[in-house]
């Protein structure tokens, strides 16, 4: 994913601001930063980043994370939704986000029934 967000920065900086383009670019590095986390701190950490750059990121992308991620106990992967979901439920103005962002409105798995991951996906 590193390569793929240093590929879009090329390609942008030649028609837009730099700053215009790591703006955008940020959510693919921070996406790839929770993927990854390994602890329950670090991923509410990273959770709360992305909240400030994204406020309408719901607490079910954690948890599609956490359910794809191997090697995470059960146990430990509820206690983290349910911090997400704290700080999501915090972070409401009205029970709205502060703002609507560019990508989490358009991702169709978010909205989709519940059923298969996989069936989302495709």
């Amino acid at each position: 994913m590193r390569l793929d967000e240093e590929v879009i920065l090329d390609f942008f900086r030649e028609y837009i601001s730099v700053s215009k383009v790591e703006n955008r670019v940020r959510i693919l590095s921070d996406l790839r930063e929770l993927a990854s986390a390994e602890s329950l701190d670090t991923f509410t950490l990273i959770y709360t980043n992305i909240l400030e750059h994204q406020p309408d990121c719901p607490p079910e992308v954690v948890e599609k994370l956490v359910g794809l991620r191997e090697g995470i106990p059960r146990k430990d992967a509820k206690e983290v939704v349910q911090e997400c979901k704290e700080i999501y439920e915090n972070s409401l103005v009205g029970g709205n986000p502060l703002k609507a962002g560019f990508v989490f409105p358009k991702v169709k798995c978010l909205t989709a029934s519940k059923g298969s991951l996989w069936r989302k996906l495709t």
